[in-house]
């Protein structure tokens, strides 16, 4: 049933062409608004409930579908509550609004959905629903998308992304700009980015492709993967493990509880668990890594004038360091509780010593200079062994 409709040969900046229809599905009642109207340099929707996709292409105008969809048992009742749920589609001077909101007191039956096509082309796109998923691809502008309770999905993204959820996951594929993503329960993707990452979540794992710029990602309970960042990288979780591909600046990783792994960084790393090993490699520079319990391996390639002081400490467990041969470094090992273990390195140089009774706690110590000394590597375990040993897959 046709309900009304407004027809024109040309869209003016003001015009439309609307049809909206009133149809039954199932055991529900459906009323699908279509409509056109003529593109602005932006688009924004703010909805008080319902699923949002917004779709760039290579048409000119925007166009819309809305669809109402209220269990009822009635065509009246249904009609009851669509009427409750106003929408109206404007074109302004510089954008294109959608607004859907509430105009009497909501109907818990009702709920909606707005798929929307825009030119690709679309300097912004704003989407706003306090209820619903909320899905941007295919725009050569930026994006901010928010909503109260769903998921967010964004991809071929050519600007920026801002995206928060009160909610549900964040999915990001391909972005030009920079992401600032946030979610109060639920995981993170991030494919491609082309500028800086902001990524947070209070509960749920963070998962990031490529940064092409700097990455900061914060998990309040998970786990934290970063294939590539090509500037420098910031992860913090309070729950979960850490994993990290290469980093083309420093690298600050802390954890809460969990392991952590670095496969390469060009800048200084720090790296703190407070359960779980640590493995860092391909390091150029300084590095201070602490875990209260589990092992740590390190491998600096740094040469001569690129390595700085390190200090490198762990409660239970071994250290186990990979050096170049010819870099230039002054030792400073020790063990608090020897208890059978032992400090061995592949280096000469070290002087070892140890204290303590027979039936007591020993010490034990190693200090010396490699290549003639330089900064200072600082090992410690209160209860494991100590290995130093040359690097041999590279200088």
């Amino acid at each position: 049933m046709i309900l009304g409709m407004a027809l024109g040969s040309a869209l003016s900046a003001s015009a439309q062409q609307r049809e909206v229809r009133v149809y039954r599905d199932g055991n529900a009642w459906v009323e699908e608004t279509t409509g056109t109207l003529a593109a602005g340099k932006g688009f924004r929707l703010q909805a008080a409930q319902g699923a949002v996709q917004v779709r760039g292409g290579s048409q000119q105008n925007i166009t819309y579908t809305i669809k109402k969809r209220v269990n009822r048992s009635s065509e009246q009742a249904a009609r009851h509550d669509m009427a409750s749920f106003t929408v109206t589609a404007k074109k302004g001077p510089d954008a294109v609004y959608i607004d859907a909101d509430w105009a009497q007191e909501r109907s818990g039956k009702l709920n909606a959905e707005f798929f929307i096509n825009v030119p690709k082309e679309t300097n912004w796109v704003k989407v706003e629903t306090r209820g619903g998923s909320v899905g941007v691809n295919g725009i050569s502008g930026k994006v901010d998308a928010a909503t109260a309770g769903g998921s967010i999905t964004a991809d071929d993204i050519g600007q920026s992304v801002i995206a928060n959820t009160m909610g549900g996951s964040i999915d990001v594929g391909r972005v030009g700009g920079d992401a600032k993503l946030e979610t109060q329960g639920g995981s993170i993707n991030i494919g491609s980015v082309g500028g800086w990452i902001s990524a947070s979540t209070s509960g749920g794992s963070i998962q990031v492709g490529t940064g092409s710029r700097g990455v900061t990602v914060d998990s309040a309970g998970g786990s934290i993967s970063v294939t590539k960042c090509n500037g420098e990288l910031r992860a913090t979780t309070a729950g979960g493990t850490i994993d990290i591909g290469d980093v083309g600046g420093g690298a600050h990783l802390e954890s809460m509880g969990g392991g952590i792994r670095l496969a390469s960084a060009k800048g200084i790393v720090s790296a703190n668990t407070a359960s779980g090993g640590i493995r860092l490699m391909n390091l150029t520079s300084g590095v201070r890594a602490e875990t209260m319990a589990g092992p740590i391996e390190a491998e600096f390639i740094a040469g001569r004038g690129q390595f700085t002081e390190s200090h490198l400490d762990t409660t239970v467990g071994d250290i186990v360091v990979y050096l170049p041969s010819d870099l230039a470094v002054t030792i400073r090992a020790a063990i608090d509780f020897v208890n059978g273990h032992t400090i061995t390195s592949e280096f000469e140089g070290l002087k070892k010593t140890s204290e303590g009774g027979q039936y007591g706690p020993r010490e034990m110590y190693a200090d010396g200079k490699i290549n003639g000394g330089g900064p200072i590597l600082k090992l410690h375990t209160t209860n494991g062994n100590i290995e130093i040993r040359k690097s041999k897959s590279r200088k």
